[in-house]
């Protein structure tokens, strides 16, 4: 199974009160309609749902991309077990290797508990999923996400009576792709004449890759978003895997990495591995920031620039890279490649879950990064 993470409104971040003001007759509504249509059940009144930001992760195992609603054959979790450790509305769930419901520890699993529709002022439909989490045989409501674009921060929608719908039973979200893997402006990348800023190089410039050629740059796209929730950028210490200054990468961008321990476990020395993953609170961190600029490289295929000193990847095109990128900036690189969405798209090395990063970084010593040649760590 693959891990997939999601990031939702804790349940405490959201404001829900009558259109008009006044709180819900019937206590937690977002909690309550685990149950059934709790919304409703304020008929006649209207409710308005004001949103804070998307800032709890939650990580999960997945084997079909597809977060669906009981994830259960009998007493058994079949998918979507928590993998990591979360702490949401002031309680901490821990995940477990146990997948019989009745055993304990029990197991932890994260739900599509339901999904409605709500408003905004102009009348645009949100569909708002309720994700809770299961522990053994006990579910709550923990926050909510949408099957599609989620308001701006701030923003108020609407349950109308009579007008939005509910559905509690059997829904599937498709699980949003992760964000695309780029370097925060003002990242130095490696060129034959040394190293400049990326938001200083245009299509066709050349940088140098791990194999040491200089190959063109295709295609280069921005993005400017919210730097303070999930998209806040992992900053790579100046001397963490021999970088030559603080390294910022979006945190699913992977950085090349030799390792014994892969070698040992997984048969391939040369990995990748996300640099969220890296993250240890001290030399690898994330960073929020009020925006973050993030510049996307992409060459001919999938291959490893130097950012900072150190071996990184470039843009990979596979299916959940390009539907991720804005959509003016996925149109542009498919009027320049329109074969772009159906082509064969093959990572340069081996990328590793967390729990295979988990395990090889066990042993920091036995690690060993890809440096630009003349640093002190070439190979």
């Amino acid at each position: 199974m693959a891990e997939q993470t999601i990031h939702i409104f804790a349940k405490s971040g959201v404001t829900v009160t009558h259109v008009g003001g006044g709180a819900p007759r019937n206590g937690d509504v977002i909690a309550n309609a685990l149950n059934g249509n709790a919304f409703s059940w304020e008929n006649p009144n209207d409710l308005a749902l004001t949103f804070g930001r998307p800032d709890t992760a939650l990580s999960f195992d997945d084997r079909d991309g597809i977060l669906g609603d009981d994830p259960f054959s009998g007493a058994t979790v079949v998918d979507q077990r928590l993998t990591q450790p979360v702490t949401v509305n002031g309680v901490t769930y821990t995940p477990n290797s146990e997948t019989i419901r009745w055993k304990s520890p029990p197991p932890v699993a994260v739900e599509n508990e339901y999904e409605v529709t709500l408003y905004d002022a102009a009348g645009t439909p949100y569909r708002m999923v309720g994700v809770s989490i299961t522990t053994g045989y006990t579910t709550q409501v923990v926050g909510v996400m949408f099957d599609g674009p989620a308001p701006p921060p701030g923003t108020t929608l609407f349950y109308r009576q009579g007008v939005s719908s509910y559905s509690g039973s059997g829904q599937s979200l498709v699980i949003p792709p992760p964000a695309v893997p780029c370097f925060l402006a003002g990242t130095r990348i490696a060129t034959p004449t040394g190293l400049r800023a990326i938001e200083t190089l245009r299509a066709g410039d050349r940088v140098i890759t791990l194999s040491g050629q200089a190959v063109p740059i295709r295609w280069i796209g921005r993005s400017t978003v919210d730097g303070r929730g999930a998209l806040a950028p992992i900053r790579i210490a100046k001397g963490t895997f021999e970088t030559l200054r603080d390294l910022y990468l979006s945190p699913n961008h992977r950085v090349f990495l030799r390792s014994a321990r892969a070698e040992l476990y997984l048969g391939q020395r040369e990995v990748l591995v996300a640099a969220k993953f890296l993250i240890d609170g001290a030399s690898v961190t994330q960073v929020p920031m009020a925006s973050a600029t993030y510049l996307h490289l992409l060459l001919d295929d999938h291959q490893l620039v130097f950012s900072e000193g150190i071996a990184t990847e470039s843009l990979f095109t596979g299916a959940g890279a390009l539907h991720a990128l804005p959509p003016a900036a996925r149109a542009e690189l498919l009027a320049i490649f329109p074969d772009l969405a159906t082509r064969p798209a093959r990572l340069s090395r081996r990328s590793l879950t967390r729990p295979e990063a988990r395990l090889i970084l066990q042993d920091p010593a036995a690690l060993a990064p890809a440096c630009l040649p003349a640093t002190r760590c070439a190979a």
